[in-house]
């Protein structure tokens, strides 16, 4: 779960107004200087010098160690700290309090404190573990009314929700039923109807919400429900809320557009793999529609897995590990796999270009050697040879060797301390030998692109230059047609819709988040927008749905176009040449071989 910054400050008066109060003020029995500066801290506190009463509590705790009081000295530094905004020095001291006092008679107010600072840091899902418990253990009518507060905002302002029934296990069955009732209005109220009734069934039917849980994803043509299984915390959880920012304008413009309801329910896999696998397992089972999800390679390919004897469609987005489809009858993905920016530039090799022969010039990194293997073995197929492959490591820089062992692969001999002789009769070293193949096909970063392609004009190595999505960097432009050279690349990720849909969807998108959609976001939005066409065309259940996004063919969509293969990936991949210095789209024609020379 994540929090909107705006929804954060909001409420910060209000989590502060309820620190005011929740502890009254401790007379401590103790050494006469550590009640004396015991007092001041206290009274720092009051006059809002939290920097200060901060200092002053850590000092009472480095000098009286062995203090009867020493819990209360870490407990309000911690809460100094929060006062302040530094919300990590809050966690960590809070944190340490725990640990070190367990049974200390402030434990209940540090567990809320402690899910304070976790909500002022914008992490929903720490800040709700530490409200439960506290609610758990809490003792006084004014806490548990505040921690029932706290626990609804949270509710109320998180993306999404990851409750289960363990969460709850710990409490008293009526503050179990109390606390639950609060949460499902929530949710409701939220429209996330699904999560509402699975959290309500925690209290074994005792509750009645009367007939406001009765929604039924896809009970009719117009409401479908969709799981957006994404991180909506940890490092990625940027990532995950550009593709969920792109879904909620899309089901937006549905709505008005087509008339259908998607109902986008968030599922926070935290970035992790096994976290997204569980979910989309649970989900499986349950009345969702569909899914949107998961992010990464990794987790996509774990959640696939899961869904192997399931019904439930889930669309991945942004992954680009090839085989991920194979892994589930249900998954479709939506990025162009990398494997396939090989075999594309190996059919435009040979089909196109006309060419017989290749060399393979790849890093080691695992998407470059997965590319090299994909563009040798389809060029080998069509009938093709590669003469040369040469592999560079990640970190290289000098590529001379490399580029002289291709040569000497090429020609057949030895470079070191080789002369021949030109047409002219002179006598050229090794280095200053021209050769020539029919291309090299060349998958790269930006960074060693650029010193690698001024080596090959160096050392006098040439042919039709083809690439992969690195080449699709102004770094690599800017190094001139005659470095260049015309170069051919395949990449999914310079093409963004121009047609109307994505120009409303622009607009619309900048609107709402004041700024222009990037590919996570456009990808969010394709997505979505896909499963309300398949749904328009008839796909009211799984397996019609299935079956009608099955048939997407030639979709011009925010990120790209979209079609979806034999094995439900997308065989869109668009080719670019660089020329005057910039990115063309590029089409193959029948003159093509000539037109790239």
């Amino acid at each position: 779960m994540t929090l909107n910054l705006a929804i954060r400050t909001a409420l910060v008066l209000v989590i502060l107004a309820a620190f005011a109060g929740a502890i009254s003020a401790q007379e401590i029995n103790d050494d006469p200087e550590v009640v004396s500066l015991y007092a001041r801290g206290k009274r720092l506190m009051r006059e809002g010098a939290w920097l200060e009463a901060s200092r002053l509590f850590q000092s009472l705790a480095g000098r009286f160690p062995t203090s009867s009081n020493l819990d209360l000295f870490v407990f309000h530094r911690a809460k100094a700290d929060l006062y302040f905004g530094d919300y990590s020095g809050a966690i960590a001291g809070y944190k340490y309090y725990l640990s070190r006092f367990p049974d200390a008679a402030e434990r209940s107010h540090a567990n809320f404190f402690l899910g304070n600072a976790y909500y002022l840091k914008g992490d929903a899902g720490h800040a709700l573990s530490y409200y439960l418990e506290a609610y758990r253990i809490a003792n006084d009518k004014r806490l548990t009314s505040l921690l029932e507060s706290s626990i609804r905002y949270t509710i109320e302002n998180a993306v999404s929700v990851n409750l289960g029934k363990a969460d709850f296990e710990p409490l008293s069955k009526e503050r179990k039923c109390s606390l639950i009732k609060i949460i499902v209005e929530a949710l409701i109220d939220k429209e996330q109807y699904d999560v509402a009734r699975r959290i309500a069934g925690y209290c074994e039917n005792q509750l009645d919400f009367g007939n406001r849980l009765e929604y039924t994803p896809g009970s009719s043509r117009d409401d479908f429900e969709v799981a957006m299984v994404l991180p909506f915390s940890g490092e990625l959880q940027s990532f995950g809320e550009e593709i969920y920012n792109g879904a909620v304008i899309a089901a937006e413009l549905i709505r008005h557009e087509i008339g259908i309801n998607l109902h986008l329910s968030a599922y926070d896999t935290r970035g992790e793999a096994i976290e997204a696998a569980r979910i989309v397992a649970e989900l499986s089972d349950s009345p969702i529609d569909l899914t949107i999800g998961p992010l990464t390679s990794e987790a996509a390919a774990v959640a696939s897995a899961a869904l192997s004897c399931g019904s439930m469609p889930m669309i991945i987005p942004a992954a680009t590990q090839a085989g991920l489809t194979t892994l589930s009858p249900t998954s479709f993905q939506l990025s162009p796999n990398i494997e396939l920016e090989g075999r594309v530039m190996a059919d435009y090799a040979f089909s196109r270009l006309g060419a017989d022969s290749a060399v393979i010039i790849t890093s080691t990194r695992s998407e470059h050697l997965r590319m090299a293997q994909a563009f040798a073995s389809r060029f080998d197929d069509l009938g093709g040879e590669v003469i040369a492959i040469q592999y560079y490591r990640p970190r290289d820089n000098d590529f001379g060797p490399h580029i002289q062992d291709v040569k000497a692969m090429i020609l057949g001999t030895e470079p070191d301390s080789t002369y021949f002789i030109s047409e002219t009769g002179d006598t050229l070293e090794f280095d200053g030998l021209s050769v020539s193949v029919d291309c090299l096909f060349i998958p790269g970063t930006p960074q060693q692109l650029k010193q690698l392609l001024a080596q090959l004009n160096f050392y006098n190595l040439s042919g039709t230059y083809l690439g992969t999505d690195g080449w699709g960097d102004r770094d690599v432009y800017k190094l001139g047609d005659n470095v260049t050279k015309g170069a051919i690349f395949a990449s999914p990720f310079l093409s963004t819709g121009q047609g109307i849909g994505y120009l409303k969807f622009s607009a619309a998108y900048d609107t709402r988040f004041g700024r222009q959609p990037q590919r996570l976001a456009n990808l969010g939005y394709d997505a979505t927008r896909l499963a309300a066409l398949a749904i328009s065309r008839g796909g009211y259940d799984r397996v019609r749905f299935l079956d009608r996004l099955m048939e997407t063919r030639s979709h011009e969509g925010a990120a790209g176009v979209v079609t979806f293969g034999s094995r439900r990936e997308n065989v869109e991949m668009p080719l670019y040449r660089i020329e005057n210095e910039q990115a063309v789209p590029f089409t193959p024609t029948a003159n093509s071989a000539e037109s790239s020379q």
